[in-house]
């Protein structure tokens, strides 16, 4: 809404200031965690992104013939070492226990933030956000 003032007039502001000075650990516990969420399945995605561009480019089967030995010698057991260990599911089983390990560790980290910010805000005032309405 825009308001005309005449000459002379002079604007009202409305000033708002909003302090915060306590936070609750369980809601901050609760968005951490959904944090912690979204970034372990965007590592599942990129992990197994990641594995199919290496089989697709063939990387896998390099290491293979690397680690043969130098006179490029494989055997039925050697040639594929790599690519029976590093397959898909190991992968992407790995990639779970690791994002749901990263999530947890989100939302303690998150607590902890929330009870050290409690504790200091009773010594600060807390943080003042101010808003004004010209």
């Amino acid at each position: 809404m825009i308001r005309k003032h005449s000459i002379g007039e002079s604007a009202e502001h409305n000033d708002a200031r909003l302090h915060l000075v306590y936070t609750n650990v369980w809601s901050m516990a609760k968005v951490s965690l959904l944090v912690g969420l979204i970034m372990a399945a965007v590592t599942v995605l990129a992990s197994a992104l990641l594995w199919t561009l290496l089989n697709q480019v063939g990387a896998f089967q390099q290491i293979d013939t690397l680690l043969s030995g130098p006179a490029g010698e494989t055997t039925a057991s050697s040639a594929s070492r790599i690519a029976k260990v590093v397959n898909l599911g190991t992968v992407l089983i790995g990639s779970i226990v690791v994002g749901l390990a990263g999530a947890l560790a989100t939302m303690v980290g998150g607590m902890l933030i929330a009870l050290l910010y409690n504790l200091s805000s009773k010594a600060t005032g807390g943080l003042c956000i101010g808003f004004r309405q010209d």
